[in-house]
Order: structure tokens, then C-alpha cells, then sequence
């Protein structure tokens, strides 16, 4: 029986360490598994969820999701129907038209909703971008739900790998729907492919194991960007006549609409088409062109504009205006092997050029004019006010800075808090100071480099334990050798806090670091 306790023990201990170890992982972004936004549908492959919530970090940054009942990145209630004497414009596109990188705030969707409603014009935006779907998805959308949701304007936001996806009849494994090469859609039913997720794809640590002793040397070239290329690869005429059946399907169900909407093409040019510098990374890039030389950004583009032409379907090309603010404002993607999606600038950028071109092209009747002077709200900045931070410090600096004075009676009171806030303003400091500087090395040496700083803190912990290290050692292996099971989890977590107070304690350099860990 004893031996059988004691081997409980190890197995709680050792169970114990793989949890720490997979949680710690969870921390840091690049290990933890994806939230996802989707699910699945049998006629689109997948959608967003309605009602779901979910914080992902892109880019470095937090970026918040709230999918309203009706499956809309937008706000509650909006969805099929629209409020009499309302112009609606709706919005059909992937990962950018959802905002994949940005919050609501900073999206050119949100931006342009916000400007038409302070010109005190009846605008309605409906957001219906879902990442991952290319060109036939969103068309397919529409078909099921155009009469429900009435649009006056449809914008749609092709991107360059919508060529290579309209060809294919999955996703990644996720089946999809696609348009014949001719003729009218006709839905099918899809059926889910059961995906068992393998351990590693579950687990932080795996995740982190498997990219420390990744495979080295250069990855197969994606056949997404076979699109590029100044030769096309096989199959390019078959993805070329798909997409155009689709745009010919969309332009129909625009047309047949009891009150017939306008429809606009504005295909998003990649970040290469737009910086040079990054159409020089992009080309040298084991994951992009890897040295090839005979391709073009533009093409993409100027592939839509073209089928644009053919159907007769008015078309917005928005790369002059978004070459000249990258030279007059600066990047308006997230750089190189970061992101290939908009940042908050490239946002306000599309939004502000946006309301220019569809003023000047006449699009929305006169009723529905500027009727003062507006602006894009907020310009994707900050709101107004002191930062969260510094309530929440000021917050916590009242309640420990009395509960101090309440403990320690004879401590001069404006001693204490000041020690108090000392103490608060190294572990903020650590906190944001800390994020901020992070988010200045390239993005492939974040993730190692906070990995090897945990690493720094733990062996430092360690040094300062010294000998009391070996006792700690000493009580674990007694309580296994007891086979006292049950009392490990209690064990471990009292030891640990302990030792991390001793240490904190000991060294007042040390300590903001370890209150940061709490």
C-alpha cells in the first residue's frame, strides 16, 4: 500500500509540474492555441458564431471580438432588416472587413459608419467580413441573405489569395463552396470533416517544443502565391473563371433586389504592392517568394479590376492613395513577417479615402447628403481621458498603501505610502515598460526573448534560494517517500510562494520582478 501512495506521489508531483509548465507556456502568446470565432456551416463551411467573445493578441497588440446574435462583428440588433428612410451600405470582404488586427474603433468599417452618422446623414454600415473566406463564400452570403439585410451599396474587399481559394473546394481541411466556372450558384450542402486535434496542437509546451526543434531549411512554396507570378501555374485559367462567375452571380443578385443596390469592387492591395521595402522582404522571404523574380503584387489587383471591366461592375483602386500617405505617414500594414493585415493608420487611411471616392462617385442620392460638417471619430486614437492604468495603479496604491499604515502602526504614514508607491510604480514600470520594449524587437525574436528572460528571473531565484533550494528538495522528497499525495498540490503551492517572498524579501532589486509574477 505504501508503495503504491508514493507512487501517487510522484505522479501528482510530476502531474503538478507538467500543469505549471503548460500554463506558463499559455502565457506567451505565440505558444497558446488560437481562439477561434467560427464554427461550422453547412453552406458556407464556416461563420462566426453568434454570440461569441473571444481576446486574441495580433501583432502584439490585444484585439477584443464580440459577435452579435445575428453573427455580425457589429453592433447588438444589427442584421437582417433596416430602420425606413436608411441608407445601407454593406460591407463583404475576409480577415481585413472583419479587423483582424484592430478593434472596432480603429476598423475603416466602424471609421466610416462613425463619419457618415456625425455628417448627419440616415447610414446604416453592416459589417460582414468573416476571416478566411474568400470571394465564392462571401458572394454565397449574399445570395442567402441579400433580400433579409436590403442593401442600397454592397462594397466588396477581394484580396489577392481569393484567386488561388475561389479554385479550391477546402480550406485547410475545412470544406467550402465554390462557384462552377459558368453558370448559376447552386448551394450545397457540406458536410463537417471530423478533425481530431492532436495533443501537440492542444498544448502550449508541445507547441513551444515543436518550435524550438521545428524543421529547418526552406518550407514548400504556397500555392496562394502562384497568383503572382508573371508565368501562372496550372490551374490559374480555372480559378480566373470561377472567380469571374462569381462576381457575374453577385452583380445579378445586386440587380434582382426588389430595390436593386449598387455594387462596388474595391480589390485590397498586399502590403508588397503598396512599400517597397516590404515587396523586397517579401521576395527574399522563405515563406513568401524565396528569391523568385518573376512575379508582380500588382497582379492581383489589377486580375479584379479587369473582371471588373468585363461585367460591367464599377471597380476602386485605392494603391495611389495608399502609396502616397505611406510615404507622407509611414507604414499603414503591420511589418514584414509580423502581420500582412492593416494597422490602425493603414485603417484610417482606406476609411478616409473611402469617403472621398464614394462622395465623388456619387453613390449615395441626395437625401441621404452630408448634412454638416463631420469627421472619422476618434481617428483611430485613443479616448479622451486618463489611461486604465493609472486608475487601476491609483486604485491599488490607496488599498495597499492603508493596508500597510492599518498593519504597521508606527510607520510614518508618508513614508509608508510612498514605499507603497515605489513598490507599485517598478511593477507597472516592468509591466508596460516591459510590453512596450518588446514590441520594438522583431516579432521572431519576442517570443524567445521573453522565454529566455522568465529563464534569467528563475535562475536568479534559484542563486538567491541557495541552500534553502536544497531544503525545499529534501521536504518534497519526504512527503513523497511518505506517500502523502494528497498534501502535494498544498505542498507545492506553499513552497513556492514562499520561496518567491524569501527571495523578494532579500533583494529589493529583485522584488518588483516577483510581485510582477503574482
Amino acid at each position: 500500500m505504501r508503495a503504491i501512495n508514493v507512487l501517487l506521489a510522484v505522479l501528482v508531483s510530476l502531474a503538478i509540474a507538467l500543469g505549471v509548465l503548460e500554463l506558463g507556456f499559455r502565457l506567451i502568446p505565440a505558444f497558446a492555441p488560437p481562439a477561434t470565432l467560427n464554427h461550422f456551416d453547412d453552406t458556407l463551411g464556416w461563420a462566426k458564431e453568434p454570440g461569441k467573445s473571444v481576446t486574441r493578441r495580433v501583432g502584439g497588440e490585444k484585439v477584443h471580438f464580440e459577435i452579435n446574435e445575428h453573427g455580425l462583428r457589429d453592433d447588438a440588433g444589427v442584421g437582417p432588416g433596416k430602420e425606413p428612410n436608411t441608407f445601407r451600405v454593406l460591407m463583404l470582404g475576409d480577415s481585413f472587413v472583419l479587423g483582424f488586427t484592430v478593434e472596432r474603433k480603429d476598423l475603416f468599417v466602424d471609421q466610416l459608419e462613425g463619419w457618415w452618422r456625425s455628417e448627419e446623414r440616415r447610414v446604416d454600415v453592416v459589417n460582414a467580413g468573416t476571416e478566411g473566406w474568400s470571394t465564392d463564400q462571401e458572394v454565397a452570403w449574399f445570395l442567402e441573405n441579400a433580400e433579409a439585410y436590403a442593401p442600397d451599396l454592397v462594397l466588396l474587399f477581394p484580396y489577392e489569395n481569393d484567386l488561388y481559394w475561389n479554385g479550391q473546394e477546402s480550406y485547410y481541411g475545412n470544406p467550402k463552396p465554390r462557384f462552377e466556372p459558368t453558370g448559376v450558384f447552386s448551394a450545397k450542402t457540406l458536410t463537417e470533416i471530423e478533425k481530431k486535434k492532436h495533443l501537440r496542437e492542444r498544448s502550449a509546451a508541445l507547441r513551444a517544443l515543436g518550435m524550438l526543434l521545428g524543421k529547418k531549411g526552406t518550407p514548400p512554396f504556397n500555392p496562394e502565391f502562384g497568383v503572382l507570378l508573371d508565368t501562372p501555374p496550372a490551374g490559374y485559367d480555372d480559378w480566373i473563371a470561377r472567380t469571374e462567375n462569381a462576381l457575374r452571380n453577385l452583380k445579378l443578385a445586386c440587380d434582382s433586389l426588389a430595390r436593386p443596390a449598387k455594387l462596388l469592387l474595391v480589390p485590397l492591395p498586399s502590403k508588397s504592392a503598396i512599400d517597397p521595402e516590404e515587396k523586397s522582404f517579401f521576395q527574399t522571404w522563405e515563406h513568401g517568394m524565396q528569391g523568385q523574380t518573376l512575379w508582380s503584387p500588382d497582379k492581383p489587383v489589377n486580375t479584379f479590376l479587369g473582371l471588373a471591366t468585363k461585367l460591367g461592375i464599377d471597380a476602386l483602386d485605392p494603391r495611389a492613395a495608399l502609396i502616397a500617405e505611406t510615404k507622407a505617414k509611414g507604414k499603414l500594414y503591420f511589418e514584414k513577417e509580423v502581420e500582412w493585415h492593416f494597422n490602425a493608420l493603414g485603417n484610417e487611411v482606406l476609411a478616409t479615402w473611402l469617403h472621398g471616392e464614394l462622395d465623388r462617385r456619387g453613390v449615395f442620392p441626395p437625401e441621404h447628403a452630408p448634412r454638416s460638417q463631420g469627421e472619422i471619430p476618434e481617428h483611430g486614437h485613443a479616448a479622451k481621458g486618463l489611461p486604465t492604468w493609472l486608475y487601476l495603479f491609483g486604485g491599488l496604491w490607496l488599498f495597499l498603501g492603508t493596508a500597510f499604515c492599518m498593519t504597521y502602526p508606527d510607520e510614518k504614514k508618508p513614508r509608508a505610502y510612498l514605499g507603497v508607491g515605489a513598490m507599485l510604480g517598478s511593477v507597472f514600470l516592468i509591466v508596460l515598460g516591459g510590453g512596450w520594449a518588446i514590441g520594438h524587437v522583431p516579432a521572431a525574436w519576442r517570443t524567445w526573448l521573453f522565454v529566455g528572460l522568465v529563464a534569467v528571473l528563475l535562475g536568479f531565484i534559484a542563486y538567491k534560494l541557495g541552500r534553502r533550494l536544497g531544503t525545499v528538495l529534501e521536504l518534497l522528497a519526504a512527503f513523497t517517500k511518505r506517500g502523502h499525495w494528497y498534501l502535494m498540490p498544498l505542498v507545492v503551492v506553499l513552497l513556492t510562494i514562499g520561496s518567491l517572498l524569501v527571495v523578494a524579501a532579500s533583494s529589493p532589486l529583485i522584488a518588483p520582478f516577483i510581485y510582477t509574477l503574482f
